[in-house]
This record gives C-alpha cells, structure tokens and sequence, in this order.
C-alpha cells in the first residue's frame, strides 16, 4: 500500500539555514494497517507523512515514496488524485474549517473531485453521520457556533468524505479531555471500516498501545524500529533502546504484579487489565 524507501528531506537546502529532517527512512505500511509513527519533538515524523500525499515533495535524488503503487518522486503527478486517495488530518483539524455551514464545509472535497450536486450531497451525509453527527441537526449550522469537539468531527468528516484508502492523522486527540479522546478514538474505529489504513501520530503512548497494530519509533530523523505494541512496550531493554515512555496503564500493570497481584506486567489496554485484576479479586 505504501512503501518508503531511503527518504531523506534537508530544510532550506545549500543555505546556511540547512536542516536534515529525514536520514534515509526505510518504512511499509500495509492495506489494513493502524500504523502508528512515535518519536520525540524534531524526529521527522511530521515531516515523514507529509510526504504522503505530496504536500511535501519527495527531493531530487533523496529516496523515494510509493502510495498504492504510484511512485511520488516522478514529475508528473496527480496531486488531486493522490490527496483523495491519501486524507490528512493535522493536530487541530477544526482549525481548518471555513465555510458557512458544515454541510457546505464537508462537501468541499467531493466538489473538488468533480463529483455531481447529488454525490456531493451523499458523500457530506454519510460523512457527517459517521462522524457520530446527526445530519438533520447539523448539516445547516455554521461549523463556527459548534462546541470545539463537534468542530473536530466535522473537519475529519470533511477529509473522509474524500472516501481516502489512507487516513494520516497528526496527533488526533491533541487538547481534549480523556472524554473526548476516548470518544475520538471510537470515532477513528469507526472511520477505519471506510478507510481501511490508518497512520497515526501521538504521543500518547496508552493509545498508541490500544490502537496500533504495528509501531515505527522514529529517532533523529530516521526509523529505529518498527514493532508490534507487546515487542515495543513488553521489552524494558527494547523501551530504553528507542527512548520512549511506557504507557501509563503498563507502568500500573508492571507495580500491580511487583506488588505481587497476578497482573501482567506488560499488560497493554485498561479493558484487559480490568479483567484480570477482575479474575484476581474472584479467585
């Protein structure tokens, strides 16, 4: 689905202002995927998926990147084509929002694509009611008068109206309350039976954990590793390597069994280690 190979980017290129972004990252994502991409402020994972759908442009000579076996470095692209096929929603989507009600707004996207007045109308709908948002409510509402989680749903129904086969999602839950990002979280569920691959960036280790099928640690501009949560957050040696934080319900489950309940130390999601300490107090 999408292959990157030996991609390195440099910011302001032969000026004194030169930034290596990306050293030669090698990374594939499968269809299917819920891809997750950590990493510290300044390791290039922002950089990274912007390649995705060409916002940022692959440089001469510097890797290449193949999204659904189109390869981005070649000149004649069809950008229109690719960010339909590639949806991006950046930390703060709601931010992005602009016309004068959310139906209007969602189909935006469909109208670019050329679609007609009555695919428009049944792309914005299917979207806004995935997005958990009643149509009849809200599809003439200025996005403006909304609360601010409702104005982040219609800013991702707005992408996924597109119908992307990939879904990017810088830092989705960015600034909620542990309400509002469990409902977020939910909602990307949802979305992922429309657009089966989903890449996501977060610091947030507990969803990272939950979500993601697969985990690239990104260091220094390039990809220390790509692993499964329980070889990332089940291996101290593996967790200190790459320098990154357990999440904090493995950090419970590994004091919970120090303190000797039968809990798995590198227990991954609060559903499962409600379970066992469930099972424990029955014993």
């Amino acid at each position: 689905m999408l292959e990157v190979v030996r991609l390195s980017y440099v910011y302001s290129p032969k000026t004194p202002f030169a930034k290596q972004a990306l050293r030669g990252v090698d990374l594939k994502i499968e269809d299917g995927d819920f891809f997750g991409i950590i990493g510290g402020t300044g390791a290039g994972k922002s950089t990274l998926v912007s390649h995705f759908n060409a916002l940022t442009r692959v440089q001469k000579k510097s890797g290449t990147v193949v999204v659904d076996g189109v390869d981005l470095s070649g000149k004649r692209l069809d950008l229109k084509k690719l960010r339909a096929s590639v949806g991006m929603v950046f930390q703060y989507p709601e931010h992005q929002l602009f016309d004068d009600t959310v139906e209007k707004d969602v189909a935006f996207g469909p109208k670019n694509l050329g679609l007609t007045k009555d695919e428009q109308a049944a792309r914005a709908k299917q979207a806004i009611e995935l997005v958990g948002l009643d149509y009849a409510e809200f599809a003439q509402r200025s996005p403006f008068e909304l609360s601010g989680g409702q104005k982040r749903r219609v800013a991702i129904a707005g992408v996924i109206a597109m119908h992307p086969k990939i879904l990017v999602l810088d830092e989705p839950t960015a600034g909620l309350d542990p309400k509002g990002k469990r409902e977020i979280m939910k909602l990307i569920l949802n979305i992922k039976q429309l657009c089966p691959t989903v890449i996501m960036i977060s610091h947030n280790m507990d969803e990272i954990a939950e979500y993601c099928n697969k985990i690239a640690v990104m260091k220094n501009g390039a990809v220390a590793g790509v692993y499964t949560p329980r070889e990332l957050f089940g291996s101290r040696e593996t967790i200190g390597s790459c320098g990154v934080a357990l999440p904090l319900v493995t950090e419970l489950a590994a004091k919970l069994c120090a303190a000797g309940l039968p809990v798995d130390p590198a227990t991954l999601t609060e559903d499962d280690l409600i379970k066992q300490l469930t099972e424990a107090a029955r014993a």
